[in-house]
Order: C-alpha cells, then sequence, then structure tokens
C-alpha cells in the first residue's frame, strides 16, 4: 500500500535506539514548521550509517509514516508514531514542508464531534500495511483527524472502506489522566487529513 511522507525541518537529539541483526538504528526529532508559525515534533527512525546530518541541520527527506505499541517505563500500554526514512530528497517541489499520502482501511472511527466554536472533527485510525525492501509486511495504524466538510463527508462512511489520503503530520501535546489521578503529559501525533479518495 502507498506510504509516504515528506518533510522539511530542523534535525535535533539524534542519538542511538537500538539494534536488530547487527545492524544499529537511531533515532531523532524533526521540528517542521506549519505555515500558520506552530511547530510539529516529528519522532525520525532511521539506520545509523544512513544519516549523514548533524544536530540543527535543516533537511529535506522522504519516508513512510509506521506506529508500534510498547510498554512504557511506568508500566502502560503506549502507542508511537514515528517516521522512518534512509533520507532520500523529495523529488520535484522542494517547497513542501509536510505532506503525507498513504493508503489504508478504516479500522476504527469515532463520532462526528463539534467544536465550541461549532466547527466539526472527526478521528480515526487507518490500517496500512506497507511492504519492505526485503519483503516484510509491517502493519501500522494511523491515528487520524479530518475537520469541517471532509469531516462530516468521511462520517458517512464504515469501518473497512479503503481509502487514499493526503495531509500532513501535526503533534500535539495533551495531558492524560489515569484511574488513578495521576497525570501525564504527552505528545500526540496524528494524520491531519486534507483531502481524501474512496478507493477498490
Amino acid at each position: 500500500m502507498l506510504n509516504e511522507v515528506i518533510l522539511n525541518g530542523i534535525i535535533k537529539d539524534i542519538e542511538y535506539s537500538h539494534t536488530i541483526d547487527g545492524v544499529d538504528f537511531n533515532r531523532a526529532k524533526l521540528i517542521c514548521k506549519r505555515d500558520d508559525g506552530r511547530e510539529d515534533n516529528i519522532n525520525l527512525r532511521f539506520k545509523s550509517f544512513s544519516c549523514q546530518y548533524k544536530d540543527g541541520n535543516e533537511i529535506d527527506l522522504v519516508g513512510n509514516i509506521r506506529s508500534y505499541s510498547y510498554v512504557g517505563d511506568d508500566d502502560r500500554n503506549k502507542v508511537m508514531v514515528y517516521v522512518f526514512t534512509y533520507f532520500n530528497h523529495p523529488e520535484g517541489d522542494t517547497e513542501i514542508n509536510n505532506k503525507v499520502t498513504v493508503e489504508g482501511r478504516i479500522c476504527k472511527m469515532n463520532p462526528l464531534r463539534k467544536t465550541r466554536s461549532g466547527k466539526h472533527n472527526l478521528h480515526m485510525i487507518l490500517a496500512n500495511n506497507l511492504m519492505t525492501g526485503d519483503g516484510k509486511r509491517l502493519n501500522s495504524y494511523i491515528p487520524c483527524i479530518a475537520w469541517g466538510k471532509v469531516a462530516r463527508s468521511l462520517s458517512e462512511l464504515s469501518v473497512n472502506t479503503k481509502l487514499k489520503i493526503t495531509g500532513q503530520l501535526h503533534s500535539r501535546e495533551h495531558i492524560k489522566k489515569y484511574d488513578d489521578g495521576t497525570e501525564e503529559i504527552r505528545v500526540a501525533h496524528e494524520l491531519s487529513i486534507d483531502s481524501y479518495e474512496v478507493i477498490e
């Protein structure tokens, strides 16, 4: 299935992440500026040898959006959304700073909601099955949000509908409240949908 992310931003906090089959992987943050001046803090994962950059460099890259579930230090289940990249440069329009094009099936959809200002929004999860270069299939579950007319249109679809979505990967801080009364500040990542089409 199609899964492509084009990003431009400042890379920072490059550090070792883990080793698989003798190959070292690193992680980093990419700070991407939106047109309105706000910033998105995007998680990056990559093979260590593929990164020729240093903290503070401005870079363009192509990658794909992935997710995985894990148990945190507090023994609570968490989901990480990140971009895996080999730092290939995007072709064509070099002015793009954040664009996601991805295909998948709706695996969860929340009811259509309305903000206090009267604007509709809809949250859903898109399941993407990505085939890697070595023939492995990666199942990623991508949180998505839509606004206004797009949200109202999506709310008429059913679970398991296959979509092609274009949008941007955004980050936002929120407070997670637990049953024991404790709170945690989290950074959530979600695909903000600009447009979509139903595909067969």
